[in-house]
């Protein structure tokens, strides 16, 4: 499990922030209220990312389809 201070960096919207600061506002909307140590979302867009680590082809493509999507009109 990560650790509340790390910084984690949106792959949706770019916006950086703390794991504890996604977990004190965003997540407390959630059942689990940020108990589930899987998911977190961004307080900027609401991006849910996975907390567990992914292989690097499969973050690699995500990023990239986040960066289309970002640029949509």
């Amino acid at each position: 499990m990560a650790n509340n201070d790390e910084q984690v960096l949106c792959p949706m919207c770019g916006f950086q922030f703390r794991i504890s600061e996604a977990r004190e506002t965003v997540c407390q909307r959630c059942p689990l209220k940020g108990s589930c140590g899987v998911l977190i979302k961004c307080p900027n867009c609401g991006y849910e990312i996975p907390l567990v680590k992914a292989p690097s082809f499969i973050g690699n493509l995500l990023s990239k389809l986040g960066r289309l999507i970002s640029r949509q009109p």
